[in-house]
């Protein structure tokens, strides 16, 4: 029996995502310019998130009781630069299965296999902004509706050249949230 390997771990988290279908209005001449600014940006902005990641470490170390306020802060401004990039539909809260190659969440509609889309996750509670074009992988009957679940559909999206400074900040985010769910399972268990 073949045991399945996934590259990235898994884990069951809450996000905010909202995402569009990519047609040619997407990419068009018209728009190449404010599409590689926007990148731009956000490209920026990521790189600096993961900066702040990595002098929290230090500071956490040296100060721990300023960590909480700057946590703080950087949430702020976190949804602050969340809400001043909301040119898409707004995102919606779901609970997800999140890893950094994937998400799965239920959803109202059923969508086209391998129909692409560009996805904006924002990863709670820090609002931490993750964007990537995706595939719709799967769509599956959800089996809690509609006892438990006002969403008849589960959706599995593949992300598809995800930036690396974005895969950085999904791949700490997953595995901040995996140590602090199994910390809690432990101390339940005590």
């Amino acid at each position: 029996m073949t045991q399945e390997r996934r590259r990235f771990f898994r884990i069951d988290d809450e996000i905010a995502i909202s995402f569009h279908a990519l047609g040619e209005e997407y990419g068009g001449e018209d728009n190449v310019d404010s599409h590689e600014f926007v990148d731009l940006q956000q490209e920026f902005h990521v790189s600096l998130e993961v900066q702040i990641r990595q002098a929290m470490v230090d500071v956490r170390a040296q100060y721990p009781k300023l960590v909480p306020l700057l946590d703080l802060m950087n949430q702020k401004i976190n949804l602050l630069h969340a809400s001043e990039a909301l040119v898409e539909d707004a995102p919606v809260l779901r609970k997800a299965n999140l890893s950094a190659c994937g998400v799965a969440f239920t959803w109202g509609e059923d969508l086209a296999i391998n129909q692409q889309l560009m996805v904006s996750l924002y990863l709670q509670p820090n609002h931490e902004l993750v964007r990537s074009t995706a595939h719709v992988a799967g769509v599956d009957p959800n089996p809690d509706y509609p006892a438990q679940s006002d969403e008849p559909y589960i959706v599995r999206l593949d992300f598809d050249d995800m930036h690396n400074a974005f895969q950085e900040v999904l791949i700490q985010h997953v595995v901040q949230r995996q140590g602090r769910q199994l910390r809690k399972k432990l101390d339940d268990q005590i």
